[in-house]
């Protein structure tokens, strides 16, 4: 049934090529509906690199592959993002021989944290990368607890290296639970927005081994930091890799394993998150013995993708495009838009499509209010009067519209002498993406 599946799957993609379409993720969906398990008779590179979390995995997967390709190995890469069983499927469908090889020295994954935990059985993985948990999508993903128990019980048996980020205690508890895995850890320093208190929401707050209250000694963003529990030995510890010396007007930090410094690395992107993402990529690639130049070249000029901090030209003017889909990631680019000097105006697209979550109650929990005056919010998308409400409360803004026709929206922006910003939901993103690129032709 198998070898039905594959064949079904590339000529689909045959078809697709004659008609002029790229594919996307409709081989695999054919292929997984004839054999569930398809993914079980792939033969895997020796270097088959899986990421996954909440945020950060389309970033540090790009980093990692791109790291890897410039170094000069054939490499295959859901790049794009299709991090879901249909779109995993397909990549390996066309990246595979009929014998079910993939062709590629290093196959670099980003995988959906519900994939994760239903197919890591059928990948033969020899590394695996988590970045964080928060709180996302819980109609389709469940309560946070629920989905890292489901991990949790998928990795008892993997016997690869497992990188976790050792300031997050959702993902540092894999260490204490899953014992036929190389734990290696990475973390970053204390950094000059670190806080001792955080009004942020908090999903870590409890300790995963006994339970009882975890204490911060400081806050990097959201429940990311130095932590303690209160009862037991749960702490953070000090990382196999730390990224040091933090130079945010530099963009450069030192990457050190156990107080010994490798490198200096620099990079495009001033945002403690990012940082995060560098390390993850950083510590897996010279594990692999990748050279620190190749690193630091392919890091200054990485580009974050579609929709991450992409800056799009119109008429002249500058528009910084979000996605946005839980209050963590929501509150990183609040964050970097409040740091930003002079007037700003934006437009906040709220969809609540399958893709987007439809709950849509996780907007109360992005902090508004600790931002300054804005001078203009274009609100849209299909809850955009609720988004309305909420930034009514938070009192950010005196020139408040909602707006449903997104040309309309888009004419409205480029009217203010303001800097420009577009935060938008996953299934809005690339509509309003594509209006403002064809508009700049």
């Amino acid at each position: 049934m198998h070898h039905l599946a594959l064949i079904a799957g590339k000529l689909i993609l045959v078809l697709l090529k004659i008609i002029g379409r790229n594919g996307g993720s409709l081989p695999g969906k054919v292929a997984v509906k004839i054999c569930p398990i398809l993914l079980k008779f792939f033969k895997y590179p020796q270097k088959t690199i899986l990421v996954t979390g909440t945020n950060g995995k389309t970033s540090t997967a790009n980093l990692i592959y791109q790291s890897f390709e410039k170094a000069g190995y054939k490499t295959v890469s859901n790049s794009r993002g299709d991090n879901i069983i249909n779109g995993i499927a397909s990549l390996l469908i066309k990246n595979s021989s009929l014998g079910f090889k993939i062709n590629a020295d290093v196959l670099v994954l980003e995988v959906d944290e519900l994939t994760l935990a239903k197919n890591l059985p059928y990948i033969q993985a020899s590394d695996i990368v988590i970045t964080n948990f928060f709180r996302d999508q819980l109609d389709r993903v469940g309560e946070m607890e629920t989905i890292i128990l489901k991990i949790q019980n998928s990795l008892l048996n993997y016997h690869g290296k497992l990188y976790l980020n050792e300031d997050d205690p959702n993902v540092n508890r894999f260490a204490h639970f899953v014992k036929n895995a190389e734990v290696i850890t990475f973390g970053v320093e204390k950094v000059p927005h670190s806080k001792e208190k955080s009004e942020e929401a908090k999903e870590g707050r409890f300790c995963p081994v006994c339970g009882n209250e975890l204490i911060h000694d400081y806050y990097q963003y959201s429940h990311i930091g130095k932590y303690h529990c209160i009862s037991c030995d749960f702490s953070s510890d000090l990382p196999n890799f730390t990224a040091e010396n933090i130079n945010y007007a530099q963009k450069s930090f030192d990457l050190v394993s156990k107080s010994k410094k490798i490198c200096t690395l620099h990079y495009n992107l001033s945002a403690t998150y990012h940082i995060y993402n560098l390390t993850a990529a950083s510590c897996l690639c010279i594990n692999y013995n990748v050279d620190e130049k190749v690193l630091d070249d392919m890091f200054t000029h990485f580009h974050l993708g579609i929709g991450r901090m992409e800056t799009l030209e119109l008429k002249g003017k500058n528009i910084l495009l979000n996605l946005v889909k839980n209050p963590a990631g929501a509150n990183e680019i609040l964050k970097y838009i409040e740091d930003e000097e002079g007037k700003k105006s934006f437009i906040f697209l709220l969809n609540d499509n399958f893709a987007d979550g439809k709950d849509i109650s996780w907007i109360w929990d992005v902090n508004f209010e600790y931002m300054s005056k804005l001078d203009n919010m274009i609100l849209t998308g299909a809850r955009a009067y609720e988004m309305a409400i909420r930034v009514k409360f938070a009192r950010i803004c005196d020139n408040i519209s909602v707006e449903k026709d997104i040309d309309k929206c888009i004419d409205t922006l480029l009217g203010f002498d303001t800097k420009l910003y577009v935060i938008s939901t996953y299934t809005g993103l690339f509509d309003i993406r594509k209006k403002i690129i064809e508009r700049g032709k």
